[in-house]
């Protein structure tokens, strides 16, 4: 499993992962593959607002005559190469109508893989991963004579690296042909589940971004158990932070980016004539500053203590190259994930093509885990430049519902400055919490709970910026709308009794006041808004004209609220439109 020369070749991380999607339109699919290309067509969308940095190609198989692959492969229709996803890619597959397209009289299921191969070789970037995902229906299956030249491809493709992934486009169950039986043993190298039959362009597109961004490592790196052994594992990232887009300025006149540039300057006194001229007369000129001048330094007791760029590396990084190396075990009681947050943490899976025989030996270190209920103390370091830190390797079967039988939970662990002690209040008055208030909590968590799963809630914020973008860059005259998710449901506390709803979010005991919610309950009057400065005879004119619309957004809603209208909606958010109609309902 390990030897001295597999411990001095370190390994580097370094490319950005690849993935080509192909769409079978050949035959009976051709219904499948227009679900196939509207879901690819989302999956693209998506990755334009991430802005990701993956490398994306697109092609359809199963056709004829168009040949518009490079390669010369008339079975195939390249749509777009590999390259970052961009406007005009999506626009081209936008475009593409599945219906028009000359089928192939035979389907060569060999041509599209050997296609992938050649995207994949003769890509200018270099590639840390590569994977092919085959959007089709199994029931059909190649030419008899491409059977054989089939499999000794996806023998070529697995034995370099490449990884190929089937997904099951279809509205009914059917029987799957035998061959793909087969050719999913050999993609495997063992027997697996055929995939089930997906429909929904939503779940297609949420398959393909798993196996895009699931199945990509954080850092392939070796897991030093001891002297002399050590695993090749991966640390895998399982779930993907939405992070909002970094703005640039343009020139008004070019559109052109603007950037700016930092630069460190010296003061420099020449004198050329080396004559004897007074400091005062010499002109200073400013002249860029030399890596290789500077010097760091840290403060310590009112001294500067100097170090080279060297020293600093290794100040910062002491352990040593990008790895994991065991520390000690722990009870697994000790691990307490909710308090301890402060990173998303990483899954660990072993890896073979680093050290042969790593997944024999992680699986026993798992079972010996789990048996002897620890959890193992290492240190992780994923790259070069990134500072180590202390994990804690947690054993667990199936994370997020993946079909993963054996790996560990990756728990960043904290440091004492990291803990802060929690100041405590007396409190002198004592809260009695009576039974009634007790029952009717409890009926409330009762009611709101639900099973929690990650793709239940999206960011609004994001959702709505990147709409507005999207209908700005596709020149779309309506934005796409969205459901915000994080909105609670007002039907969710109607069960709950009316006279002790308002004092379960309320203080408890004494110091509970009652709200009244208008003045005729004997509360003081609710608040309006101002609207002296809107003219009620020019609005009783305008909703005579139908002119309601030449009012602002901020006049609309001041004169909504201006009247005491039952079950009024929010309007923060809501569009012009909405407002006018809900002015037209109310003001009659």
């Amino acid at each position: 499993m390990s030897s001295d020369e597999e411990n001095e070749d370190i390994p580097t991380w370094k490319g950005v992962p690849a993935t080509m999607i192909c769409i079978n339109t050949f035959g009976s699919t051709i219904g499948a593959a227009q679900v196939a290309h509207a879901a690819t067509c989302n999956m693209i969308r998506q990755y334009l607002r991430e802005a990701s940095s993956q490398l994306i190609g697109v092609c359809l198989y199963g056709t004829e005559g168009s040949n518009t692959s490079v390669f010369g492969i008339k079975s195939v229709e390249e749509v777009f190469p590999l390259s970052l996803p961009n406007l005009n890619n999506y626009k081209k597959l936008q475009s593409i109508n599945i219906s028009s397209l000359k089928q192939a009289k035979e389907l060569i299921l060999s041509d599209v893989l050997w296609y992938c191969n050649k995207a994949f070789a003769s890509c200018n970037k270099q590639l840390s991963t590569r994977k092919i995902i085959i959007l089709s229906r199994f029931d059909t299956p190649p030419s008899k004579s491409d059977e054989r030249p089939t499999f000794k491809r996806v023998d070529d493709l697995v034995t370099a690296y490449i990884q190929i992934k089937l997904i099951n486009v279809s509205e009914t169950e059917y029987e799957i042909n035998p061959f793909y039986k087969d050719f999913l043993k050999e993609v495997n190298r063992e027997e697996v589940n055929l995939p089930k039959p997906v429909w929904d362009q939503k779940e297609i597109k949420q398959l393909m971004c798993e196996e895009a961004h699931r199945h990509l490592a954080v850092a392939r790196i070796t897991f030093e158990i001891g002297e002399g052994l050590a695993l090749g594992v991966g640390i895998y990232s399982l779930l993907k932070s939405s992070i909002q887009q970094k703005k640039s300025d343009l020139h008004r006149d070019t559109n052109a980016i603007l950037i700016g540039v930092n630069k460190t300057m010296k003061v420099k006194i020449d004198n050329d004539d080396g004559m004897d001229v007074d400091e005062e007369e010499q002109e200073p000129k400013s002249v860029p500053l030399l890596k290789s001048e500077t010097l760091n330094y840290q403060t310590y007791g009112e001294e500067m203590v100097e170090f080279t760029d060297d020293e600093l590396k290794l100040l910062k990084n002491p352990f040593g190259p990008p790895m994991l190396k065991l520390l000690g075990f722990k009870p697994a009681s000790i691990i307490c994930k909710e308090k301890w947050f402060i990173k998303p943490g990483y899954f660990l899976f072993p890896i073979e093509n680093i050290i042969e025989g790593s997944t024999v030996a992680f699986k026993a270190f798992h079972k010996a885990c789990v048996e002897m209920n620890k959890v193992a103390i290492c240190v992780l370091c994923t790259r070069v430049n990134s500072r180590p830190c202390i994990v804690a390797l947690s054993p667990t079967t199936k994370p997020l519902g993946l079909n993963v039988e054996t790996g560990f939970d990756v728990i960043r662990l904290p440091f004492v400055e990291h803990v802060r002690n929690i100041p405590m209040y007396e409190d002198d008055e004592e809260v009695q919490i009576t039974t009634e208030n007790k029952s009717v909590m409890k009926d409330i968590l009762k009611t709101l709970c639900f099973d929690y799963k990650a793709d239940v809630f999206e960011n609004p914020k994001l959702q709505s910026q990147y709409r507005a973008i999207e209908a700005i860059a596709l020149e779309e005259d309506d934005v796409e709308p969205f459901v915000d998710t994080t909105k609670p449901s007002p039907d969710k506390f109607r069960i709950i009794k009316d006279d002790l709803f308002q004092q379960m979010f309320a203080p408890f005991g004494s110091v509970a006041v009652k709200k009244f919610s208008s003045s005729r309950e004997g509360g003081p009057e609710s608040k309006k808004a101002k609207v002296e400065d809107i003219d009620e005879n020019l609005l009783r004119k305008r909703l005579d004209t139908k002119k309601v619309a030449d009012y602002t957004v901020r006049q609309l809603q001041d004169i909504l609220r201006s009247k005491d209208i039952p079950s009024l909606p929010a309007l923060t958010g809501l569009k012009k439109k909405d407002l006018v109609e809900l002015v037209y309902t109310h003001w009659k």
